[in-house]
């Protein structure tokens, strides 16, 4: 499952505004899911984001999952079952009776297939109604959604390969070029860097993060501000992030503030490292892209750095943490709390596998 809720307000209307919305705020175009959009408050906004993988049959398990979910966060949702088959998916109906049970209101249920959606909170409604196209890139909807989704850092992909792709390590030349910055950071060569005090921080509280050592703190400054000015990373930079995080405490320090520097680009600076960072290098950067992404409320992206992170080292503490708390559907404002409560590191053990 994958939850967002992460995109400047923005006003839509009617089943397009919301079918507009979905792609955005999963960061992919969904295929074979079911998507529940949880809404809440008189104005209906639109908060957290569900997406699974639509199941061949009945999931007893997955629809009082997705139940408890909407009891929790919505006032009412609507449904949204992206397929190819044209039989009607035995689990939307199930979807819907858990939903009643448990007591959560279904605004709309919608099954898109074949370019077009079909309100379908029953088998005749969807069977008479005739469809209405997917809004395309030239809907006033999708353009105004698109334009809050580049605001706040996201962009649509053709589907989730794509997203996997989209933090991959290097490969080929860059691969080389990468190695080498890993092995300069690894024997202690950090990049030529200003001291921290001569890039533009804004004040922050002392108490309410970990603490970088001041030459990390620099790092990570210039690497915000270098891709706030360029929309890039060096590899020299990127490859001594990869490193430095290695030390779960630095780890842990970065997660503290980036959870709450929301207005920060700590998602895309970390999704550029990610693409400088090789494989047996990824799983500390990848933990904490995929924190950062959660709390922005990108589940989807969370899962894949999860992914890659476990790929090379499959008992991840950290990313096993993180994979149950999305399970269990924790609201990504709630990771903020979490850090402000966190103590400092006192003990790190290197071989502990990535604490």
């Amino acid at each position: 499952m994958t939850t967002t809720d992460d995109l400047v307000p923005l006003k839509v209307s009617g089943p397009q505004g919301l079918l507009a919305v979905v792609p955005t705020m999963l960061g992919f175009h969904p295929q074979e899911s079911v998507v529940m959009l949880c809404l809440h408050g008189p104005r209906r906004r639109v908060g957290p984001v569900a997406r699974v993988d639509l199941p061949p049959g009945r999931d007893r398990p997955l629809a009082e999952h997705l139940a408890e979910h909407a009891r929790r966060y919505a006032d009412e949702v609507v449904v949204v079952s992206y397929q190819s088959a044209r039989r009607r998916p035995p689990f939307l109906d199930e979807l819907l009776g858990r939903l009643a049970a448990a007591g959560v209101d279904v605004m709309d249920a919608i099954v898109v297939r074949d370019g077009r959606a079909r309100p379908a909170l029953n088998r005749a409604m969807e069977r008479a109604h005739p469809g209405i196209p997917i809004p395309d890139a030239d809907d006033p909807q999708v353009r105004a959604v698109t334009a809050a989704g580049a605001l706040a850092g996201r962009t649509v992909l053709a589907d989730r390969d794509e997203l996997r792709r989209s933090i991959a390590g290097p490969g080929g030349d860059r691969l080389a070029v990468a190695e080498r910055g890993i092995d300069a950071a690894a024997a202690g060569q950090l990049p030529d860097i200003p001291p921290a005090d001569e890039i533009d921080d804004a004040a922050r509280d002392p108490q309410a993060i970990l603490v970088l050592p001041a030459n990390l703190h620099a790092l990570v400054e210039y690497s915000l501000a270098s891709f706030t000015e360029t929309g890039k990373l060096d590899p020299a930079i990127a490859t001594a992030l990869a490193v430095v995080v290695n030390d779960v405490a630095i780890r842990d320090a970065m997660i503290a503030r980036a959870v709450v520097e929301m207005d920060r680009p700590w998602l895309p600076m970390l999704i550029a490292a990610a693409g400088w960072t090789p494989d047996d290098q990824a799983p500390q950067l990848c933990s904490v892209l995929a924190v950062v992404a959660y709390r922005h409320g990108d589940g989807a992206l969370a899962q894949v750095a999860v992914d890659r992170c476990l790929a090379a080292e499959p008992h991840h503490r950290l990313a096993h943490l993180l994979l149950a708390i999305m399970a269990a559907g924790l609201h990504p404002d709630e990771l903020a709390t979490l850090s402000k409560a966190a103590e400092p590191a006192t003990d790190s053990d290197p071989a502990d596998g990535g604490g």
